[in-house]
């Protein structure tokens, strides 16, 4: 039987935006938030199972840590505990990546060992920069009251050490309306963790132009999973505290992935280790038969997106079982992975600086084929569970569709760019967030690859927070001449963000642009984004 990588179990979660541009998916109406008493009884896990998942004996400071606590941090608590720490630290960075759609601030901090307060001055420290992010979804609070624990930390002297060898970035909550409602979704009800690639949620776009301004060599991103999620196959709980995976999408470098593997993952789980706590490989599904599924390959995920620009990505989720179950241990794993990430990066930040930037040169130079369609492998792997009743554990010898593993069934050849018409304005629009190189076009007339598509399935929400493109379009390559009209734009594939923009703007890349609906299809079934297979069609 072969075990996953150097993780104790395998651990399962259960777990998108709208039209093209800000304006309009500003115009949607917000969710309301709900009263408490709306909201469903939370499962309660029995006694004997809460025996075994007791408290975690660190000292965290966070206000939904305080003894006798029934409920999580509020906006306003964030707010001052944020307020506190800027007060008595001045030297921490304090700032805000922008507003929510019901106007709640995003806040941010950057720790350095100068305290600078000038991101441009931070950004040219020449060390790596640890991005680590909390709560994109707002049901899932863990995360986000652990990075509000890590900023008093960093704060007040715990890692002082780190911040000699590496800056760190932390958004206690990237999600705050999802949060106030204590919903999965963000105030324009999109799930703010399928938007990375389309970028169109203020909470996405706050985050991204804040990275074109301090690029991130490492992100942690912190979620929950449902313990309850094998009941129906198993009939017994998950058992891991933490899982956690690394970017897993075919572009992503291999020298990322190879370093995420061997130095990344293997130290937080030592550290989650050092304190009793167990961690495994998260999954995203749990069919009634067949493979279980590690988490999925679309590029608008945030962890595969980090990927694709040739940052170490990687994605915690605590093991959640009710509203405030097992909090503080819940909250300590994330805070204990996360400190391993940080210790890792400072450990060696020569190497991950290195690794990361000839990542981002080879991604320039690449002549790779861009992979289309592409499939895990499936492997032996055990899973460890718990009784939902006693909390006794026990292990499932299972198969899994092992994202980590990945087989490319179906390529093109790489283009030397591509060409962008007025109607693909969603994507100009995302790609010039994320600092991507964009310029006008020179009109001429050009032979260039088009997209024939067929749209077999209708645009649904399913649609955008789709994991896989099974059966929704279908593509076909026609050479053509086109006449290039001043409006439109070249978007060079020999830059850093060359995956990005080739899984924007190939449709059937799943949560493409075209693929989401953001980029019309005309009539006659051609898409307005063209393949340049030869001479630049722009002057970047």
């Amino acid at each position: 039987m072969r075990t996953l990588q150097c993780w104790t179990a395998i651990g399962l979660v259960m777990g998108f935006m709208p039209t093209s541009a800000q304006a309009q998916a500003q115009a949607l109406a917000p969710t309301q938030t709900p009263a408490a008493a709306e909201r469903p009884a939370p499962y309660r896990q029995p006694a004997a199972v809460l025996a075994r998942l007791g408290d975690v004996a660190i000292a965290m400071n966070a206000p939904g840590l305080a003894p006798g606590r029934t409920d999580f941090t509020s906006q306003a608590e964030m707010e001052a505990h944020l307020a506190a720490i800027k007060a008595r630290v001045p030297g921490v960075y304090l700032g805000s990546l922008g507003r929510t759609a019901q106007d709640r601030d995003i806040p941010w901090l950057v720790f350095t060992a100068e305290g600078h307060q000038d991101i441009d001055a931070i950004a040219r420290l020449d060390r790596p920069v640890v991005w680590l992010i909390g709560q994109q979804h707002g049901n899932e609070p863990a995360g986000g009251e652990a990075m509000l624990a890590l900023a008093s930390a960093l704060a007040d002297g715990e890692f002082a050490a780190l911040l000699d060898r590496i800056t760190v970035v932390v958004v206690p909550r990237a999600n705050p309306d999802g949060a106030a409602a204590f919903q999965r979704r963000t105030g324009l009800d999109y799930d703010m963790n399928r938007d990375h690639l389309i970028a169109t949620l203020p909470e996405t776009r706050g985050v991204q132009t804040a990275m074109t301004r301090l690029p991130p060599d490492l992100v942690v991103d912190a979620h929950e999973y449902g313990a309850t999620g094998p009941l129906r196959r198993f009939g017994r709980l998950a058992a891991a505290d933490q899982t956690m995976l690394d970017a897993t999408h075919a572009a992503v470098p291999a020298e990322v992935s190879a370093l995420a593997r061997s130095a990344f993952l293997p130290a937080m789980a030592a550290r989650l280790e050092g304190s009793t706590l167990s961690s495994a490989v998260y999954l995203s599904g749990m069919p009634p038969a067949g493979p279980l599924v590690t988490g999925g390959t679309a590029p608008g995920i945030s962890r595969n997106y980090y990927g694709l620009t040739g940052a170490i990505s990687i994605l915690l989720e605590s093991r959640a079982g009710g509203d405030r179950d097992a909090f503080q241990r819940r909250v300590a794993s994330h805070y204990l992975a996360a400190a391993g990430a940080m210790e890792a990066a400072a450990n060696d930040p020569a190497a991950l600086r290195r690794t990361v930037a000839d990542a981002r040169v080879a991604l320039a130079a690449s002549q790779e084929p861009v992979a289309v369609v592409f499939e895990p492998e499936v492997l032996p792997a055990e899973l460890h569970l718990m009784d939902a009743q006693t909390g006794e554990p026990s292990v499932e010898a299972i198969e899994l569709r092992d994202s980590r593993h990945l087989r490319v069934t179906e390529s093109r050849p790489r283009p030397r760019g591509y060409l962008l018409a007025p109607e693909a304005a969603s994507a100009i629009e995302a790609l010039s967030i994320k600092g991507a190189r964009l310029c006008a076009a020179r009109p001429q007339t050009l032979e260039v690859e088009a997209f024939d598509v067929t749209r077999t399935q209708p645009i649904t929400r399913a649609t955008r927070e789709a994991s896989t493109l099974t059966g929704a379009l279908e593509v076909r390559l026609e050479t053509r001449r086109i006449a290039v009209a001043e409006g439109w734009r070249w978007a060079p594939m020999d830059q850093p963000l060359a995956s990005v923009i080739a899984a924007s703007l190939e449709p059937d890349s799943v949560g493409s642009h075209v693929h989401v609906g953001l980029i019309p299809v005309g009539e006659d079934r051609t898409a307005p984004v063209y393949r340049v297979m030869g001479a630049p069609a722009g002057d970047c």
